[in-house]
């Protein structure tokens, strides 16, 4: 009995250690696979030029805040490769948030006046001439009396024609245009992001249209392309995607 104890101690210590070291070496291998937090970190403040804060890993998914010019971003990468997977604004800067309320209100504006038809002044019937006094002639003298001459009948004059009326023309109302150029797009989306414009493309929808501007930035590791959807009449940063 004494010696079954004596056996079973040993073997006990041996299987706690190899179940030790199994959790040891999966711990090493997924901490190896993740991208340490301040590469991830160095990588965001030199493609956005501006300040991480609150870099958190959850689920092998970095979140972080990102400050830039005065907005407040919303961050999200992808742990093991680098990948910028969202970058939503949250606050957005006094400056920004003034441009935007004053083409808003612009919009509204330009809205209310489109649409409205033009008044055309109703035209009046030309007056009738007015039948002029005939001049008074002298009294014939008096001529011998001869036979009157069978006179035929005058013709009478016809009557004049009244002229028509022109119908009024409605002027076509001019078609509604969007509020923003494409200069102006790619200005809006070269503050959020200093890089090269690749690429503008306008999509016209029923609320006045976006701006798709895709900007190219050079960095060595990590996504070189965004996508900013811009709204065409507010300049409303709608969504940000990035590509390798």
């Amino acid at each position: 009995m004494k010696k079954s104890r004596k056996f079973l101690l040993p073997f006990s210590l041996v299987l706690l250690l190899v179940v030790a070291g199994m959790f040891y070496m999966k711990s090493i291998v997924s901490h190896a696979d993740t991208i340490p937090s301040d590469s991830i970190k160095n990588q965001l403040e030199t493609m956005y030029n501006g300040e991480v804060n609150n870099l958190l890993l959850h689920d092998n998914i970095y979140g972080a805040t990102l400050t830039r010019e005065g907005s407040v971003y919303a961050v999200r990468v992808d742990g093991e490769t680098g990948k910028v997977l969202s970058m939503v604004l949250k606050e957005p800067s006094t400056e920004l948030a003034s441009k935007q309320k004053e083409a808003a209100e612009k919009a509204k504006k330009d809205e209310s006046s489109v649409g409205k038809p033009e008044e055309v002044p109703s035209q009046s019937a030309p007056e009738k001439p007015k039948p002029q006094p005939e001049a008074p002639t002298e009294a014939p003298k008096p001529a011998p009396i001869q036979p009157k001459p069978e006179s035929k009948p005058k013709p009478k004059p016809k009557p004049q024609e009244k002229p028509q009326p022109k119908p009024p023309v409605n002027k076509p109302a001019p078609q509604k245009t969007v509020l923003l150029t494409e200069q102006q797009a790619i200005q809006i989306a070269l503050r959020q992001l200093n890089g090269e414009v690749d690429d503008v493309d306008f999509v016209k929808t029923s609320e006045g249209g976006y701006y798709l501007v895709e900007i190219e930035i050079d960095v060595d590791d990590g996504p070189d392309e965004a996508t900013y959807q811009i709204h065409a009449i507010s300049g409303k940063i709608m969504s940000v995607t990035w590509d390798d």
